[in-house]
């Protein structure tokens, strides 16, 4: 068993918008506390976030895969679809 991470997740405010039409949105900032190694994807998912709503996702600022390992003090920004015209 690894040792405990604190991480930050962000959520974008289009992101949290879905979340709001459907009654359930979470803070715009969650911390939460995950054993180590851990996924961006597993960490997204135990804040009850579905990551098939956020396209981008950035990792310390830059984009990232599902499947990247996340560092303790860690921040994870969801990036909800983007739509204008």
């Amino acid at each position: 068993m690894g040792r405990s991470m604190k991480i930050t997740l962000r959520l974008s405010e289009s992101l949290l918008s879905i979340y709001r039409e459907k009654g359930g949105a979470p803070g715009e900032i969650i911390v939460i506390d995950v054993e180590e190694p851990a996924t961006v994807a597993e960490i997204v998912e135990l804040a009850g976030v579905n990551l098939l709503l956020a396209p981008l996702i950035l990792l310390d600022g830059a984009a990232c895969r599902p499947d990247a390992a996340v560092a303790n003090d860690a921040v994870i920004t969801l990036i909800g679809p983007l739509a204008g015209g």
